[in-house]
């Protein structure tokens, strides 16, 4: 899947902007959300550095993966350092398929890869609940609920 993000300063309020794109077909993206920034936040976390302006874009809603979300704050560090007779919106595209290859790709290229019928084998499963709801009588801590009330 590929990621697109524009990112964008108004020249009125000097606020950032983020949006955030899915391509959810082949060349159909469509928007999945939207952050905006007071400018003297952002101006202030540019001060401090780039391991602060990560920290002030991601959002509960917006939480890029640390490659995606390294790129997004160089591009905002470029935006405002530049000044407004420069390009004021800049687009960066990422593809999942690049980053799945980077690191190791496939799950079924590696050598341990789990057959999805060892994990629906039931001989090994152990009847947990019996163990619960039975109380050890050699144990004098251990005692059913229904003698506590």
């Amino acid at each position: 899947m590929k990621q697109r993000y524009v990112i964008s300063k108004s020249k009125n309020t000097g606020s950032l902007t983020i949006q955030e794109f899915a391509e959810l077909d082949k060349d159909l993206f469509s928007l999945t959300c939207e952050e905006s920034y007071d400018a003297k936040t952002i101006a202030n976390v540019i001060k401090e550095g780039k391991k602060a302006i990560i920290a002030a874009i991601r959002t509960p809603n917006m939480y890029p993966i640390a490659e995606y979300i390294d790129r997004i704050a160089d591009v905002v560090m470029e935006i405002y350092q530049k000044g407004d007779e420069q390009v004021q919106t800049r687009e960066i595209e990422f593809d999942d398929s690049t980053f799945m290859k980077k690191w190791g790709g496939r799950p079924a290229e590696r050598e341990e890869a789990i057959e999805i019928e060892d994990l629906l084998e039931e001989d090994e499963v152990e009847d947990v609940d019996a163990e619960i709801n039975e109380p050890d009588v050699d144990d004098p801590l251990d005692v059913p609920d229904t003698e506590l009330e």
